[in-house]
């Protein structure tokens, strides 16, 4: 990997994210050996990841795009058959797959943003090693540097390689489990989720019985959220369903009132798992989420330059008109309360706050759909319809339980997922490992003439290629092809 490219972005986050993160960990006064027994100098130091997440310009200078994690999650939605936007401006070139250009700078976008978090957690992984942690406190923090590096592999192997099933030998994505400032080749997939399962199920032990501090940090719930999904991925189907039904304990659903709040405040969605809370001395303002997908916020870019994200057409079309998600989504003719928004602008996001709207990283509403995939993939059809009556019911009071089986359940299934999940992470995702085309162009498509095309199932622009500045840098990096 380029050597000054990790060394200088790791240093920006261990020396830019908080002022109270430097002066809890003066890298002047402590050495290895009191790293390695420190549990406040470690959990300072992830918690400066955690900061990293949510901050912005560590990837791209002067680019609006880049706010962190969430920041990724978005813009691998807006690649999905389910949102377009109708202007071409911030986040076009995910919109109609430039971004994915190793010559394009957004192609290092979540590249910059995962690896330097990376080599920091390898720092802690280090220090506090599995022998080192025998109290509660570094166990906790073994675990959370785990689970965080378990699920930054996992973000980087699905954008730059294949998906699982069928291509184990094919090339994925560096690997570092150690400090290093040597480049790596690509692993292959099969090497990566091999890592990426072993840190998630150690991730696992360690957080037993350890208390969640928040939605902040990493807890085993979270954990085991991360390899349900991961689970999914790989078609470990067995091992998924139990790992996702745990998770989503003493995690409610969210009631109807709140569903439509905005998805702007973690202490008022009690199914946030994980998230970033926001604070406007915190906020990025113009660059955020909430400026790129509040179509309501007149001083962002969605509200104020009408550059819209909304839902596609034939998703809106497919959900019933007696689900109340439904209405977060502006019907034609339009909406009495926004009239000045387009039809089929969502009204999903919004922050009332302006400047100071959370990030919702993880819900366990997810879990639901994780759990039924599995085990409708498993045999279990009667159980997967079940789950999903669960959860559909309180969506949608008309919803029966499903009498599908076999590939028309888990369309229905992976449907409802849509509904419930727009903008948060999952579509694209999903297109992918599914072998869904992009399908934008069709009669009476609400796409914009710059993103009306579509790609066919295993196309190379499926993945992302690796950035520029990591191949002329790294001689054993090999590329995905253009």
């Amino acid at each position: 990997m380029k050597k000054t490219l990790i060394l200088t972005l790791s240093l920006l986050v261990l020396t830019s994210c908080e002022k109270e993160f430097l002066d809890t960990v003066p890298e002047s006064t402590i050495n290895d050996d009191q790293l390695a027994t420190s549990a406040a100098a470690n959990a300072a130091i992830i918690n400066g990841v955690y900061s990293a997440l949510r901050s912005y310009g560590l990837s791209i200078d002067g680019n609006h795009e880049d706010y962190g994690h969430k920041s990724i999650l978005a813009a691998t939605d807006i690649m999905s058959n389910d949102m377009l936007m109708t202007k071409s401006s911030w986040y076009a070139s995910f919109y109609n797959y430039l971004a994915r250009q190793q010559t394009n700078s957004r192609s290092r976008l979540a590249w910059s943003v995962y690896y330097p978090q990376i080599k920091t957690v390898n720092i802690v992984l280090t220090a506090v090693s599995a022998e080192a942690a025998t109290d509660s406190d570094l166990k906790k923090i073994r675990g959370e540097a785990l689970a965080l590096r378990g699920y930054f592999y996992f973000m980087l192997a699905r954008m730059y390689g294949p998906t699982y099933i069928g291509n184990e030998d094919e090339l994925s994505v560096p690997l570092y489990t150690k400090v290093s400032l040597e480049g790596a080749p690509r692993a292959t997939v099969k090497e990566v989720y091999t890592v990426i399962e072993n840190d998630l199920l150690e991730s696992i032990i360690l957080l037993q019985g350890i208390p969640s501090t928040g939605t902040t940090a990493v807890n085993q719930s979270i954990a085991k959220a991360f390899l349900a999904d991961v689970y999914l991925e790989m078609g470990k189907y067995t091992e998924s369903a139990p790992l996702a039904h745990e998770a989503r304990q003493n995690y409610p659903l969210l009631m109807q009132s709140v569903w439509l709040n905005g998805f702007y405040d973690v202490t008022l969605n009690s199914d946030t798992m994980w998230g970033a809370t926001i604070t406007s001395a915190q906020s990025s303002f113009v660059a955020s989420f909430f400026s790129h997908f509040d179509n309501t916020n007149a001083g962002g870019y969605a509200g104020g330059l009408q550059v819209y994200k909304n839902i596609d057409k034939n998703l809106y079309n497919a959900i019933s008109n007696t689900d109340y998600r439904k209405t977060a989504f502006v019907a034609p003719g339009g909406n009495t309360t926004y009239p000045s928004l387009p039809e089929y602008a969502n009204i999903k996001f919004r922050d009332p706050t302006i400047d100071a709207g959370d990030y919702i990283y993880l819900r366990s509403a997810s879990t639901y759909y994780i759990e039924a995939e599995a085990l409708a993939r498993a045999g279990n059809e009667p159980g997967a319809r079940q789950i999903l009556y669960d959860i559909t019911i309180t969506r949608d009071p008309a919803y029966v339980l499903s009498t599908n089986s076999g590939a028309a359940l888990i369309d229905e299934i992976i449907l409802q997922k849509r509904i419930e999940l727009w903008g948060e992470g999952y579509a694209w995702f999903d297109m992918k490992r599914l072998g869904v085309p992009l399908t934008r162009d069709y009669p009476g498509s609400n796409h914009p003439a710059f993103g009306k095309f579509n790609i066919p199932v295993g196309d190379n622009r499926f993945i992302f290629q690796v950035p520029q500045a990591e191949i002329d840098t790294n001689p054993l990096i090999e590329q995905s092809p253009l």
